[in-house]
C-alpha cells in the first residue's frame, strides 16, 4: 500500500491555496472582538472608578469586578469559535499563546496593584496593552493597532508622572486608541474582505 500522497492537480493546489487563504482570513477576522469586547468593558471600568472617585464614593474601584464576569464571557465565546473552526494557522495559533501569556501578565499586574497600590500598576497595565496591539498589528499586518500599542507606550511614560485619577484617564485614552478605533477598523476590514 502506497502512503505517498498524490501530487494536486494546478486547479486543486489553487483550491487548496484559496482555502487556507480563506481559514486565515476568518481565523484572524475576530480578533475584532476581543478588541471591541475588552476595549468598551475597560473604558466603562475607568470611566465609573474615575467618576466614583471624584465623588468621594467609599468603594470607587467597584466597577472592576466586572472583569472577572468578562473573563467569563470571553472564554465562552472563544470556546464556541474554536469548536467551529475548521482549520489551525500558525498566525492565529501565535496569537492565541500570545494573549494567553499577556492574560498571565494582566493578572500578575491586577495583583502587584492590589499589593503595592495602583499608582504603580496602571503605567504598567498601559504599557502591556501597548505591548499586546503593538505586536497583533505587526502579525495580522494592521498599521491601526501598531499605532495604537505605541500610542500606549507614550501614555503609560506620561501615567508614571501623574497622579492616580489622572491615571485612569490615560487608561481610558489608552484603551480607545489602541483597542476600540483599531476593533472597529479591524471588523469593517474583515468585512469587506468577506464582501470580496
Amino acid at each position: 500500500m502506497d502512503t505517498t500522497d498524490k501530487p494536486l492537480t494546478g486547479p486543486e493546489s489553487l483550491h487548496l491555496i484559496q482555502q487556507m487563504i480563506q481559514a486565515a482570513k476568518e481565523d484572524l477576522s475576530d480578533n475584532s472582538f476581543d478588541f471591541l469586547f475588552w476595549g468598551w468593558l475597560v473604558l466603562a471600568a475607568a470611566l465609573g472608578n474615575y467618576v466614583l472617585l471624584l465623588a468621594g464614593y467609599e468603594r470607587p474601584w467597584l466597577p472592576w469586578v466586572t472583569m472577572p464576569l468578562g473573563s467569563v464571557v470571553v472564554g465562552i465565546y472563544h470556546y464556541r469559535q474554536e469548536k467551529r473552526r475548521k482549520v489551525h494557522t500558525p498566525v492565529g495559533d501565535f496569537l492565541g499563546f500570545f494573549w494567553a501569556g499577556m492574560c498571565v501578565l494582566l493578572v500578575m499586574f491586577v495583583g502587584i496593584g492590589m499589593v503595592q497600590g495602583w499608582q504603580k500598576a496602571y503605567p504598567l497595565l498601559i504599557a502591556l496593552y501597548g505591548l499586546g496591539t503593538f505586536v497583533s498589528g505587526g502579525v495580522l499586518r494592521f498599521r491601526p493597532l501598531v499605532y495604537g500599542g505605541a500610542a500606549c507606550w507614550l501614555l503609560a511614560t506620561v501615567a508614571f508622572m501623574v497622579p492616580f485619577q489622572t491615571q485612569l484617564l490615560l487608561l481610558c485614552a489608552a484603551v480607545v486608541v489602541a483597542y476600540i478605533i483599531p476593533g472597529h477598523l479591524l471588523k469593517a476590514r474583515f468585512r469587506r474582505g468577506r464582501a470580496v
